[in-house]
């Protein structure tokens, strides 16, 4: 059997120093380029891998952090999933994953064998109806936490988003734009920060614009739940001419389910999504909606992190970002 590549092989062939190696390895900005180019070809060569379990016995730490998100329905986790590992993977991090399926037992159970892998800290979507004195347990773990996208507690953690009263009202500002008055919400039933967000969103635009609510349904959050919501979206009293959607996957199973109706999202009825992920822009037609680029917040979350289990006594900061309008043909033409 071969034995273990090291950094003293390794520095050999190359010519250096081990600790010019050990530089290399750690991504140093000290050594020269050249330098840098000659060592990682020879590790390459070599099949050099690092000794990650050295490196957690000088740090006293696992080199892992959890990530607990309530659905795998919905992309927009995936994609925030990707910016945590981004920033993870230049300290050379794993990150868990883990769904907790909306539901706060689960969750629990979750957090337990996290913290039975001895984690340094996790990232946490809090699960609906999720005891806030949660974070205080955590804390008595010694376990840095860092909130994301939903927010149980008033400002005790660190937390990472996307400012969702402006994105429904820039989205509500294009549907009045296009002379819409009745615009309807379809939400997810889900009671978390993130709809309350939205529905104070939704309120403060309505004041705004002096656009009608055209009635709030609930869906619960799939593909099929949301094509049947268009049934009852067009039996309301007043048929809106509008829907904004809590999210993209509502906005694509609704535009399903009007189809299905024989409607034709975008000229019967305009839809609006909130998110902007790679599917709006493949649906048919393409969906309008407001990109809250969840890399980006992912990566915002996992700088949280690492800064917490830097300096657990950091003070509280909060990373929100704004939306973008993207204007496609789901919203439709001007009303004449």
């Amino acid at each position: 059997m071969q034995s273990k590549i090291t950094l003293r092989d390794v520095a050999r062939v190359a010519g250096v120093s081990r600790a010019t190696v050990s530089l290399v390895v750690r991504r140093s900005p000290l050594v020269a380029e050249a330098t840098r180019l000659r060592v990682e070809e020879v590790m390459a060569s070599l099949d050099y891998v690092r000794d990650i379990g050295a490196a957690r016995l000088r740090d006293k730490s696992s080199r892992t952090i959890g990530v607990l998100v309530p659905n795998l329905v919905n992309s927009f986790f995936t994609e925030f999933l990707s910016g945590v590992e981004q920033v993870m993977g230049e300290g050379e991090r794993v990150v868990l994953l883990a769904n907790s399926q909306d539901d706060p037992t689960r969750q629990d159970e979750i957090l337990h064998r996290f913290r039975g892998h001895g984690v340094d800290g996790v990232i946490l979507c809090p699960a609906q109806d999720t005891d806030p004195r949660l974070l205080g347990r955590l804390r008595q773990w010694d376990l840095a936490v860092v909130q994301a996208l939903r927010e149980i507690g008033v400002e005790e953690t660190d937390f990472a988003g996307g400012n969702y009263i402006d994105a429904v009202a820039l989205a509500m500002r294009h549907l009045v734009s296009l002379g819409h008055r009745r615009i309807a919400f379809l939400s997810v039933a889900a009671q978390t920060s993130a709809r309350e967000e939205r529905l104070k969103g939704l309120t403060q635009s309505l004041i705004e614009t002096g656009a009608e609510n055209g009635g709030i349904v609930e869906a619960e959050l799939s593909w099929e739940g949301a094509a049947r919501s268009a049934a009852r979206i067009l039996e309301l009293p007043a048929r809106p001419t509008a829907v904004l959607c809590f999210n993209d996957v509502l906005a694509a199973g609704l535009m399903a389910g009007l189809r299905q109706a024989g409607k034709v999202p975008g000229r019967d009825m305009a839809v609006v999504g909130l998110d902007d992920l790679p599917l709006a822009e493949l649906l048919h037609p393409s969906l309008t909606s407001v990109a809250m680029m969840p890399q980006r917040i992912g990566e915002l979350a996992a700088r949280l992190l690492v800064r917490r289990m830097t300096d657990a006594k950091a003070s509280i900061q909060r990373s929100i970002l704004s939306g973008q309008l993207k204007v496609r043909e789901s919203s439709g033409n001007r009303i004449v």
